[in-house]
């Protein structure tokens, strides 16, 4: 298994790999709602590469925070 850090916005270590509609993945932060970019694939060889790609995504602290602004 892919080793995630914890959350770089709110440091919490509730990260998971997420699959999207059979076609792309992406890593989430189940507290915040961070998220790295979404990396498609065909086939079950490119999705292992997706995958370790969204990782590094997020091990980097290349995120996308979706938060409410005042």
């Amino acid at each position: 298994m892919k080793e995630l850090t914890t959350c770089p916005i709110c440091h919490e270590d509730s990260a998971f790999i997420e699959t999207e509609g059979g076609w792309c993945v992406y890593v989430q932060c189940g507290h915040c709602g961070t998220h790295t970019a979404f990396h498609s694939f065909h086939g079950e060889e490119e999705k292992e590469r997706a995958e370790e790609a969204v990782v590094r995504l997020w091990n980097m602290g290349k995120v996308i925070v979706e938060s409410r602004t005042e």
